[in-house]
């Protein structure tokens, strides 16, 4: 796989061609029907309708690994996708840490959202990346191999216009019941959205349910940590998805 740097480059080629994977995503996204999306689900179910009256579609989101955090921004600058100021991850920090066996204080996990032109005449922050770079302490080889071959940070993302634990549960169950979606927690980020932050529901494709959009989001302003501190998360069935989705000869973490 294509995983090294260039001499000069910013990024590997494997990570430029993600990057470019997942704003084309983000727009061809940005004007599907919510039950193409959410498929296998079925269109006139309560998952496709619940998500149609209260979601709209915000972002893809990709893991790359930068040469340095600031040699990152700047190939993004540079290609006029005007990458908003970064904020500390949270989320992925946590789940990287526990995939790989690291600290999270010294997992270093920036987090931009790079502007659009979308098909419907919106400029609109639609890619969400997180960037590791390869200067940071706890960078290996090994992880950028892994996570690039297998995009477990990759999802599609849906806001919540106005959300609250009652609704929320409706949609975990709808989402769980429906469209094949197992709940595999969440995380609330202090350093994104308003003064109370903003809160993120992620779920993973069950085993057994193809698609091509294996993760998605739920992302919520405000602390709804209550919510996600209530909810049980699927952990076994979400363990052997993930198991499931990994390639044949990769020894990755369990």
């Amino acid at each position: 796989m294509d995983s090294e740097l260039s001499v000069g480059s910013a990024f590997s080629g494997t990570d430029l061609r993600r990057l470019d994977d997942a704003i084309h995503d983000a727009r061809s996204a940005s004007t599907a029907a919510v039950s193409s999306l959410l498929e296998p689900a079925v269109a006139e179910g309560e998952a496709t309708s619940l998500t149609e009256q209260n979601c709209v579609f915000d972002h893809c989101a990709v893991l790359l690994f930068p040469l340095t955090l600031t040699a990152g921004l700047r190939h993004l600058e540079q290609r006029g996708l005007a990458p908003l100021p970064t904020v500390p991850s949270t989320v992925v920090r946590r789940r990287l840490s526990e995939r790989h066996g690291l600290d999270p204080a010294r997992c270093d996990v920036h987090l931009t959202r790079l502007r659009l032109e979308l098909p419907d005449g919106r400029r609109h922050p639609a890619v969400e990346v997180f960037l590791f770079p390869r200067d940071s302490s706890t960078f290996d080889r090994s992880i950028a191999a892994s996570e690039a071959a297998h995009g477990f940070e990759d999802h599609t993302a849906f806001v919540v216009d106005r959300p609250s634990p009652p609704l929320l549960a409706r949609l975990v169950t709808a989402w769980r019941s429906e469209a094949g979606l197992l709940w595999e927690g969440g995380g609330h980020n202090p350093h994104e959205g308003g003064p109370e932050g903003s809160t993120v529901l992620y779920f993973v494709r069950e085993h057994g349910q193809p698609s091509r959009r294996r993760r998605f989001e739920l992302h919520c302003a405000g602390d709804l940590r209550s919510f996600i501190d209530r909810a049980p998360v699927d952990t076994e069935a979400v363990r052997h998805a993930y198991r499931a989705w990994r390639r044949p000869g990769r020894d990755l973490p369990a």
